[in-house]
């Protein structure tokens, strides 16, 4: 039972410490935390995941509507980053936040 509640504060401060920096190991923003995401909302994408269409507006593998351009904000760690709810019935929710690599 102990070993059972030791692995799951482990996990549970692996999370958090993962939702407290970006994949560079720098902190992120109260405001990205606040206003973007809980732990589950975060999803890094690969650079394989990301595509354009006609518009410019960016595709991402895995979320059903095109992300505008205009809504693109600037990674911090050189990643893609997209934010949004997977619900219950597993429909998805607006996207909150998405960072892209930009001047990397």
């Amino acid at each position: 039972m102990r070993l059972c509640l030791a692995a799951a504060v482990v996990v549970g401060a692996a999370r958090a410490l993962a939702h407290d920096q970006w994949a560079d190991g720098n902190p992120v923003p109260a405001w990205v935390k606040s206003t973007c995401c809980g732990v589950a909302d975060a999803h890094r994408l690969r650079p394989d995941q990301v595509t354009h269409d006609a518009r410019g507006d960016y595709l991402v593998e895995g979320y059903r509507e095109p992300v505008p351009a205009k809504f693109a904000l600037p990674s911090q760690d050189g990643n893609y980053w997209i934010f949004y709810r997977v619900n219950l019935d597993g429909s998805r929710s607006a996207v909150f936040c998405f960072f892209v690599p930009m001047n990397f």
